[in-house]
């Protein structure tokens, strides 16, 4: 069976002028011509172009395409080097595109906190950005640390109200004390802010951190450069 232009098109749900396209650059070839020199396709060309519109649908450059096509012997091998190319770098399109997504909801965060958009907004963002991942491996270490503390405060608090030993509380509680006090180490260690001011990193006193009023991202602190005194934004120590 013989297709004209217009009718391959439309069975592949392409434009004619794809599909002109295509034969100009010698991905289709026609298998006969009408007697008015019209171009006619056959099955292999209908298949040809379904492969096409295949490859372009997962984002194969035209060159791409061409190098699978033109390779019949080592297609499959070819096909499979392109792909993994594809995936690397649809991958790396996904990175870039979630990181702007969290650079949106940041300022987004920050026009909502009633604070200027600074020359510096995007640069604090980044720094903030790559900090949060640095943390979370001290946030980790730390909830590891909280959790044994409880587990073993629970286990002194009930042998000593069911069994009568008081020995284990009155030793381990200030072990427990202990493991508090470098957990409280580790994040004052681990942890700077960014004045939203000026957008330089500082490392307040401990006892000025430890009392000063916060939230979970930020917390109250004086800028020693600018003398900012507002909720600073917590990030990573270096």
């Amino acid at each position: 069976m013989s297709y004209s232009t217009g009718e391959l098109a439309k069975l592949c749900g392409v434009t004619v002028r794809a599909v002109q396209f295509y034969d100009g650059q010698g991905l289709l070839k026609p298998e006969s011509f009408s007697e008015g020199g019209r171009r006619l396709y056959g099955e292999a060309g209908l298949k040809t172009l379904q492969i096409i519109c295949m490859y372009k649908s997962l984002g194969l450059s035209l060159s791409e395409i061409k190098s699978v096509l033109s390779d019949e012997e080592g297609c499959r091998g070819r096909l499979l080097s392109v792909l993994a190319e594809r995936e690397t770098s649809l991958e790396a399109e996904l990175d870039e595109k979630r990181e702007q997504i969290e650079i949106v909801k940041a300022v987004k965060q920050q026009i909502a906190d009633g604070l200027a958009i600074s020359p510096n907004t995007f640069f604090d963002i980044r720094t903030v950005m790559e900090g949060k991942k640095r943390l979370k491996l001290a946030y980790v270490v730390m909830s590891v640390l909280a959790v044994i503390a409880l587990f073993a405060e629970t286990a002194f608090v009930v042998l000593w109200a069911v069994k009568g030993w008081w020995l284990p509380f009155a030793v381990g509680m200030p072990c427990l004390l202990v493991l508090m006090a470098v957990i409280v180490i580790i994040y004052y260690k681990n942890t700077a802010y960014i004045c939203k001011d000026c957008g330089k990193k500082f490392k307040p006193r401990f006892w000025v951190m430890f009392f000063a009023p916060h939230t979970p991202r930020t917390r109250k602190l004086k800028c020693p450069y600018c003398g900012s005194k507002k909720f600073h934004t917590e990030t990573f120590s270096d």
